[in-house]
């Protein structure tokens, strides 16, 4: 069996809001709208993965904090893993891979256009938001 390449997610939480990132690129992406990160690289745990991520991709020092369960795959050989994260320092803005930012209220979860991989993840999220305000109907998709 090969080994998949593990994909990490950030679930960015302030002032309970999630901030959801559109994608500048590959175009075949450009325009949808994903949790930030990217891939885990040989040697690093997931948890590093998500911290260099969220620097590279949108300037900010997070901090992850929980995993959030489940996986889910993407491309053959790739699979998304999602953390709950929190800013440190920073305020984040669309450095690489992305040209819009937008922080989300759980009533405003679903009016951007989430990458069908994300969807699943985004519903994950949701259930489990820690700070219970997240009404259980936020969860789904209209």
């Amino acid at each position: 069996m090969t080994e998949r390449i593990v994909v990490v997610g950030a679930a960015l939480l302030s002032d309970g809001r999630l901030l959801a990132a559109r994608r500048s690129a590959p175009p075949e992406l450009a325009g949808r709208w994903e949790l930030p990160g990217g891939k885990v690289e040989p040697g690093e745990t997931p948890e590093a993965a998500l911290v260099r991520e969220l620097r590279e991709e949108l300037g900010v020092d997070a901090e992850p904090v929980e995993r959030v369960p489940g996986e889910w795959p993407l491309k053959p050989g790739y699979v998304l893993r999602v953390w709950t994260a929190q800013l440190r320092s920073g305020r984040p803005e669309p450095l690489q891979d992305h040209d819009e930012l937008r922080w989300l209220t759980p009533d405003e979860i679903w009016d951007v256009d989430w990458l069908d991989q994300d969807v699943p993840a985004v519903r994950a999220v949701l259930a489990g938001w820690a700070t219970g305000s997240v009404p259980r109907a936020a969860g789904r998709r209209p």
